[in-house]
């Protein structure tokens, strides 16, 4: 495909996405609408992301790192194991607050893994 008749398609897709985008439906529902497969679509988001991110001649980043504080982190530790179940290389704890119907779909799981 030439240049030319590549950069008209992907002017037409970038409407075409935005369009969805406003529409509030979901990437499916739009594309059944008007009968576009999601693979296309998607396709061209792909293609359309990229160059945005080649346009701005930068290279993407990565999330910037965010530290935690010590205290938020021991405060949701969860409550110490009441009961711990091995087996070969699984280990299952169980704390206090576990309800009698967690507990008992646990054990049959795990009858049914063994």
């Amino acid at each position: 495909m030439s240049d030319l008749k590549h950069d008209v398609i992907a002017e037409r897709w970038a409407v075409l996405i935005k369009e969805r985008m406003e529409s509030g439906m979901t990437v499916r529902e739009w594309c059944h609408d008007r009968n576009i497969k999601e693979s296309r679509y998607y396709y061209w988001l792909r293609i359309l992301r990229r160059k945005a991110v080649e346009n701005t001649g930068q290279p993407p980043q990565a999330s910037p790192f965010v530290e935690i504080s010590a205290d938020i982190c021991q405060e949701q530790l969860p409550a110490p194991a009441a009961a711990v179940i091995r087996k070969g290389n699984i280990t299952i704890e169980v704390t206090e607050y576990a309800s009698a119907g967690f507990i008992q779909k646990v054990m049959e799981a795990l009858a049914n893994a063994w």
